[in-house]
């Protein structure tokens, strides 16, 4: 059993869908409240109201940018969405403040809340206080656990254990245990411009050459590729893929666009044509260009919801989390709920919450993680076989 809820509300009416929700689902298990405007600037008082109302429900508070359900999104005022749902061991950790190795530390906390089981662990990141590699530090000391997650709107998420602790640090996350692993995938809202080019040469968070080529000429040569849409100034990004996988007879994979993850350029060095893409910038890793894009956006999102739909078939879906890139909503297609609608259509009253985020924390294989930017991320939970 699960409910959502999203509304536009005060400190008032939150404690009137809280309390509802409570009512609806009384063996509640564990929850994720999402709050936007003055709500996430005072995410220490909902987290107190929350532990009150929810007495005894282990969840998490999050400060989103906007909030949304299968209702639909809320972007730009004080609002709240969230659910609550029965089924499988829920419990809150947060990565300590000021730690020496924060993925490393993050990782170790996830591993002595569930031991080495199998596990569920949604975080959600403080901005400026999460780095990539975290994930990569993680997913060594968890490598059982399936991984998602989003950054909060500015400040950090707060954990309410079952026994009534407050939970807060740079990353806050729950643990979940004892559900069917979720089906869990991600698509970004954007159009590839060129195709992927093997990274050869870098220096201090410069991409020098790719593909045999000096990376600001293919930069160029991806900026043509738009025509006149360039005089509209479109966002542009970097793509990054992995090094190809060998096939089990040695051979790289086939010619299909592998997933990846964008990043912002974030500056050119011309005198040696050269392109400025942070600590991400590592030879072995494959390049390209894409420019942010609402109709793949569209796309992209209808493709993984009709993947998880068709995969969850024979099973019983409970409800689904949603964390949507905050640069995604109104201002990427003009329209508002367009992908609250899109999830609708796909899983009808299926009880959904989510956010908008500062970024989001990607599927990537088995064990494994990556920070994304403007990418939707989707996670359906479904009782145990």
């Amino acid at each position: 059993m699960a409910r959502s809820f999203s509304a536009t509300c005060g400190p008032d009416g939150l404690h009137q869908h809280l309390a509802g929700l409570r009512s609806a689902v009384p063996s509640a298990s564990g929850g994720v409240v999402f709050v936007s405007g003055q709500l996430a600037q005072r995410a220490s008082s909902v987290a107190e109201l929350v532990r009150t109302t929810w007495r005894g429900v282990p969840a998490c508070v999050v400060p989103a940018a906007g909030v949304l359900s299968e209702r639909g999104e809320i972007e730009g005022d004080t609002a709240a969405s969230g659910v609550l749902w029965s089924g499988g061991k829920v419990t809150p950790f947060a990565l300590p403040e000021r730690a020496a190795e924060p993925g490393r530390a993050l990782g170790e906390a996830l591993v002595r809340t569930v031991g080495h089981r199998s596990a569920t662990a949604i975080l959600f990141a403080r901005p400026g206080a999460f780095a990539p590699d975290m994930l990569e530090a993680l997913a060594l000391c968890a490598p059982n656990a399936c991984l998602f997650g989003a950054g909060t709107a500015s400040g950090s998420a707060v954990g309410v254990t079952a026994q009534g602790e407050l939970l807060e640090g740079p990353t806050t996350g729950l643990a979940i245990t004892g559900f069917a692993p979720p089906l869990v995938d991600a698509s970004p809202a954007a159009r590839l411009l060129s195709g992927f080019h093997a990274v050869e040469e870098t220096s201090g968070g410069v991409v020098l050459r790719a593909g045999g080529r000096p990376a600001l000429d293919l930069l160029s040569a991806a900026t043509a590729a738009l025509g006149e849409q360039a005089s509209a100034q479109p966002r542009m990004f970097v793509a990054l893929a992995d090094p190809p996988a060998p096939s089990p007879r040695g051979e790289a994979e086939g010619p299909a666009a592998p997933r990846y993850v964008l990043r912002p350029i974030r500056g050119v060095d011309p005198s040696r044509r050269g392109i400025l893409i942070g600590d991400d910038a590592r030879p072995g890793a494959r390049l390209a260009f894409a420019v942010r894009d609402a109709a793949a956006g569209r796309a992209g999102l209808e493709g993984i919801a009709r993947q998880i739909s068709r995969s969850a078939l024979g099973s019983a879906p409970r409800f689904a989390l949603y964390l949507s890139c905050a640069g995604r909503g109104q201002g990427l297609y003009g329209a508002p709920d367009v992908e609250a609608r899109i999830l609708r259509q796909r899983f009808a009253d299926l009880p959904i919450a989510g956010m908008h985020s500062s970024f989001e924390i990607a599927p990537w294989a088995p064990g494994q993680a990556r920070l994304a930017l403007n990418t939707g991320v989707l996670a359906l939970f479904r009782a145990p076989s």
